[in-house]
């Protein structure tokens, strides 16, 4: 088990990173030259990474009270501060709480035939070996007797992430192999995504040799290529978060490719043609995005943009101070300006708590189906029926 630590501060804000990255390594293993490439720009934090942050910080703090290895004093002041941010809130307590469930059940089930596992909280992981100044941190490691499991917290609500021969995983799943391996003769490779925020859960196994061989035929030669800063440019999902991104021409080249397709049908697309275009669709509309988003904070800085012009962005009306409001409204005879609702459901489930909810509360509560969301067969959802199929049935 690890450590008691009564010193132990949860700071994931200052950490260092690798420049190959685990994080990122669905990016450079696809695009190695992009690595290099992404050196001129600087890094741009967003309201989601530092929530992102946020949220693994109450993830730690929340298994190091499960497993008693920070001292009590210590761990609830930071509890304290925590819950003193402007990201605090009761869905940020449900989702971590989500996630932390998951984590005492594997805990507890590699405990059922391994009475004292080692149990890490962000560990910091060394893939060196294989790639050079290759380092990552991982959310949980469990080392029992023939097994590791990786489990990885994902807080996003945007993109939706597998667990699946993910390249993050692997590389963390390849430093602890390394690590524990010749104390734990490693059988067995478990790897877990929980993304409360997607009500995804998933996991992946892989035998050490398996992973191994991919680390030495795909990771390594990619790795170099990486750092020299050769290789071909590629466009694809890997995108998504480089910092060349704006500007790069391979993904310019790649989106361009839509408006250049020579159509056999002059009037209609054909079934095959809208088959084939709506895996680009999403991303086509994400570059664009990304491009207006470029555009527009160089013209903050002072740039002119030839028919383009920045103006400010309709809002709309806010109450200065609802005290203030409410104390003026009284005061000249109004009296109707209240609303009045029941709690939601995660609100008065709280307030109640989860045993009463469900004897009292239950037989009232329903979840209404999704709207059709057209996606790609990789998802993980099931399918449903179109009216004619179920007619038919």
């Amino acid at each position: 088990m690890s450590e008691v630590n009564a010193a132990h501060e949860v700071d994931h804000a200052h950490r260092a990173h690798a420049m190959l990255s685990a994080s990122s390594a669905h990016r450079w293993l696809e695009c190695p030259p992009s690595v290099r490439l992404s050196e001129q720009f600087a890094d741009q934090p967003t309201v989601f990474s530092e929530e992102g942050t946020y949220l693994h910080e109450l993830c730690e703090l929340k298994l190091h009270r499960f497993l008693g290895d920070v001292a009590p004093d210590i761990l609830e002041a930071q509890f304290r501060a925590h819950k003193d941010n402007d990201f605090y809130s009761e869905e940020a307590e449900a989702v971590t709480d989500e996630y932390v469930q998951f984590c005492v059940e594997t805990i507890e089930a590699v405990r059922a035939s391994c009475p004292d596992p080692l149990i890490l909280v962000e560990h910091r992981l060394d893939y060196s070996e294989i790639v050079p100044d290759g380092f990552g941190t991982g959310d949980l490691l469990i080392v029992g007797d023939g097994v590791l499991e990786i489990i990885d917290f994902k807080g996003g609500r945007g993109v939706r992430v597998e667990a699946d021969r993910n390249p993050q995983l692997m590389l963390y799943a390849l430093a602890g192999l390394l690590e524990f391996d010749p104390l734990y003769d490693i059988r067995t490779i478990r790897m877990s995504i929980v993304q409360p925020r997607l009500n995804n859960t998933s996991s992946y196994e892989i035998t050490p040799d398996a992973l191994l061989s991919w680390a030495q035929n795909e990771v390594a030669p990619a790795a170099i290529l990486a750092l020299e800063g050769k290789g071909e440019y590629k466009a694809g999902e890997h995108c998504r978060f480089c910092k060349a991104r704006h500007t790069c021409r391979k993904r310019s080249e790649y989106y361009m490719e839509l408006a250049r397709r020579d159509f056999k049908e002059a009037d209609l697309l054909t079934d095959e043609e809208i088959a084939d275009i709506l895996p680009m669709a999403q991303n086509l509309a994400k570059w664009v995005e990304d491009l207006m988003a470029y555009a527009t904070a160089q013209a903050e800085k002072g740039k002119t943009w030839p028919g383009y012009k920045l103006v400010a962005s309709v809002t709309k009306r806010k109450y200065t101070n609802d005290a203030d409001v409410i104390r003026v409204c009284t005061e000249a005879g109004y009296t109707n300006i209240y609303k009045t609702s029941l709690l939601g459901i995660s609100d008065l489930e709280k307030a109640i708590g989860k045993k009463a909810f469900q004897e009292i509360v239950g037989p009232y509560v329903f979840k209404p189906e999704g709207t059709p969301e057209l996606v790609p067969l990789s998802d993980r959802r099931k399918p449903i029926s179109s009216a004619e199929t179920d007619f038919a049935e």
